[in-house]
């Protein structure tokens, strides 16, 4: 009987396009035509995009320079093949390297890797290597003389991880304003140059460097946003459909679902990314979903790839719990500009991949119609994977508790909530999670205390919402699944009576009264003293 044919699945670790093009057991899913309308205007080709990490930008590097070398062998079926691009009679030099290299524990180190990739530039041009001069002034000296010895009379210039060297010093203020200064005398001669580049394109995670470094480059052209580039790096749902189908059905079939359930599950962990406020599409995480693909199982596979230390810990000098970041209000200047001394977090998080948009707002206009400002947007996690991973290192890398010791206890709530047992959540699994907190932690007011305990909830996979309005007033939390409702009020050196008795004096459960599901009404108060919760109040509406 003859085997049938392997699926293809889209790749996880390939970053070179040639290597994934040859590869018989990896797909690629054509981003040509995009990647043709981003490159092929001669006046408007100096460009920045900046995506979250592990979303394909070093695959996008690789697929331009084989575009611009004219290496059309590669693109055969694509779309790309079909158009009238420059490459195919006349290619152009490309030289692209990853400022991942340039990495160091101090200024003199860094500085040290910048020349040495300069150097190497020199090498691959085969040009002679100045033996003095300053590291920008023989960056300027290499393009000059590169574009010189092309046949098109330029060159391309391709550069990854522009913020990798700052990335490093971000705490140590004084050493990342020297580094700072350096990439922005460097970045610089790229400007300078401009007449000798027929293409640049600079990406990175981050704008942290933006206000200084891109000082120099304020010639370039910034496509992170742009609503016709929204869906270059990722994968769209139609896509999944498309290109993917097999793979999802395979997926299916691996898990007993049907294509569209299979589908709706995928979405829901790794979908939800809007890179542009222009353009309502939304991309999955490449890197996840190839993954999940290939394994048959959805988890968190983004986060395993790099850790969230630098977001954990401002969330934790904000003050702020993943429950916070459901509805992060922002303007556009917000998300387009991150100071490194500051770190705005809505900022630091929309770009790290974190936060995405969730909602447009449109400005209110005047009377004639004219808009009053700006319009302003709302943020979010983009789906489960992220929401995992915040509530997950939150708890591990800021409480200082391994997820070995809080897993069970988490598995085993969960099942409860989701069976109706919510008196033993409540009365047992709550108490052994406020009992984990590090003995070194202080819970100083009610906030702090209620900040634990809407952690807590989410991380026994509910979705507390957080003072949810009622007519007169709100509740610090509703838990509804499909068979219940739980109204949470939560209260700080009182009793668990008061907290019962301001959820029904206040009318906290009116809107799910008489309705098909039951409602139960939990009162909770923590016990400084004690440092943890007294016996809860569990009772039906």
């Amino acid at each position: 009987m003859r085997k049938s044919k392997p699926i293809k699945v889209p790749t996880t670790g390939v970053f070179d396009f040639e290597t994934l093009i040859r590869d018989e057991e990896a797909k690629y899913v054509d981003k040509t035509a995009l990647l043709y309308e981003l490159a092929r205007h001669k006046a408007d080709a100096q460009l920045f995009i900046s995506r979250p990490r592990r979303f394909g930008k070093s695959l996008m590097l690789s697929t331009l320079k084989a575009m611009f070398e004219g290496r059309r062998d590669l693109f055969k079926g694509l779309a790309i093949d079909k158009l009238p691009w420059e490459g195919w009679k006349k290619p152009t030099p490309v030289y692209s390297f990853t400022m991942g290299d340039v990495s160091g524990e101090n200024y003199d180190e860094i500085k040290e890797q910048l020349g040495e990739l300069v150097d190497e530039l020199y090498v691959q041009a085969g040009i002679p290597v100045p033996e003095k001069g300053t590291v920008p002034g023989k960056f300027r000296k290499f393009i000059l003389a590169a574009a010189k010895k092309s046949p098109t009379g330029k060159i391309v210039i391709l550069v990854d991880e522009y913020d990798e060297p700052v990335a490093a010093f971000l705490d140590d203020i004084k050493t990342l304003k020297r580094v700072r200064k350096l990439l922005h005398d460097f970045y610089e001669k790229l400007k300078f140059s401009s007449d000798s580049i027929r293409f640049l394109l600079m990406t990175g995670v981050t704008k942290l460097t933006k206000l200084s470094v891109f000082s120099g480059l304020n010639h370039l052209k910034d496509r992170s946003a742009d609503p016709r580039f929204a869906t270059l790096l990722g994968y769209t749902p139609d896509e999944l459909g498309g290109a993917l189908r097999e793979n999802v059905e395979s997926f299916g079939t691996k898990n007993g679902m049907d294509f569209n359930a299979a589908k709706g599950a995928i979405l829901s962990w790794y979908d939800g990314y809007r890179f542009s406020p222009g353009c309502e599409e939304r991309v999955c995480n490449p890197v996840s979903l190839g993954n999940a693909l290939e394994t048959g199982e959805l988890k968190g596979y983004w986060e395993s790839t790099g850790k969230t230390t630098l977001v954990i810990d401002r969330i934790k000098k904000a003050g702020k719990l993943p429950e916070d970041l459901e509805n992060v209000p922002a303007r556009p200047i917000t998300l387009d500009v991150c100071d490194a001394e500051t770190l705005p977090m809505a900022s630091l998080l929309y770009q790290g991949g974190y936060l995405t948009i969730k909602k447009v707002i449109p400005p209110p206009r005047k009377s004639d119609g004219q808009p009053i400002g700006s319009e302003s947007y709302i943020l979010a996690p983009p789906n489960l994977e992220v929401r995992e991973a915040l509530k997950s290192g939150y708890i591990s890398q800021v409480m200082g508790i391994e997820e070995e010791s809080f897993s069970p206890l988490v598995d085993q709530a969960r099942r409860l909530i989701a069976s109706g047992g919510i008196r033993e959540v409540a009365e047992t699994m709550l108490f052994s999670l406020y009992a984990q907190i590090p003995p070194d932690w202080r819970i100083k007011d009610e906030a702090e205390a209620k900040r634990y305990f809407l952690l807590f909830c989410a991380m026994l996979g509910a979705n507390p919402a957080p003072e949810f309005a009622s007519v007169r007033g709100y509740a610090d939390a509703v838990i509804e699944t499909p068979t219940n409702v739980y109204v949470f009020e939560f209260k700080y050196r009182k009793s668990a009576k008061a907290a019962i008795r301001q959820i029904r004096e206040r009318d906290y459960a009116a809107k799910w009264a008489g309705g098909k599901r039951p409602v139960t009404l939990i009162g909770i108060n923590f016990n400084p003293k004690k440092r943890n919760i007294d016996m809860p109040i569990v009772e039906p509406l």
